[in-house]
């Protein structure tokens, strides 16, 4: 609603911003957040120092499988569908400005991330259970577990007395 007098404002003052519609802002959103929680993941649980550059060169494979998990359940979940060709402007993104830019787990930032994508991420859950467990990191985190098989993961069947009146 003020996004034009608030970017008035700003490049009255030199500071250039773009403004968009909402929901091109709440997709870039999701789409910073898949960036942040991917490539950070992905590149802390290896023994040698990796920066976002290295996990788009090396690790691509890792990464894509894992964001297209989140990509998944987001639409399944909150009815968010990232625009077409996500996957390519993340990896662009890693490589030219993630060169000097560490991949670091940051125990405040991922203690809540099972709570931040929808769904049961699987493959995301195994990456933090092994960096807490192998790893040490996160251990002030926590981290759900993974499920051993497909009868642990919830039931999408609702159970229970579902009638607003309490009549069963």
């Amino acid at each position: 609603k003020w996004n034009g007098a608030v970017a008035g404002r700003l490049d009255a003052n030199g500071i250039r911003c773009k403004t968009v519609f909402y929901r091109e802002w709440r997709r870039a959103m999701w789409e910073r957040a898949l960036y942040d929680a991917v490539w950070n993941l992905i590149g802390a649980v290896r023994d040698e120092d990796t920066d976002h550059a290295d996990v788009a060169m090396f690790f691509d494979v890792e990464a894509s499988d894992m964001m297209w998990e989140l990509v998944n359940n987001l639409r399944g979940g909150l009815a968010v569908t990232l625009i077409y060709g996500f996957e390519d402007r993340l990896f662009s993104i890693a490589e030219m400005r993630g060169k000097d830019e560490p991949c670091e787990l940051i125990d405040e930032m991922f203690d809540h991330l099972q709570n931040v994508f929808p769904g049961s991420n699987i493959m995301l859950n195994e990456y933090l259970n092994y960096a807490k467990d192998k790893r040490g990191l996160l251990q002030g985190a926590k981290v759900p577990p993974v499920p051993t098989e497909l009868s642990e993961l919830p039931s999408l069947i609702k159970t229970g007395n579902l009638r607003a009146d309490g009549v069963i």
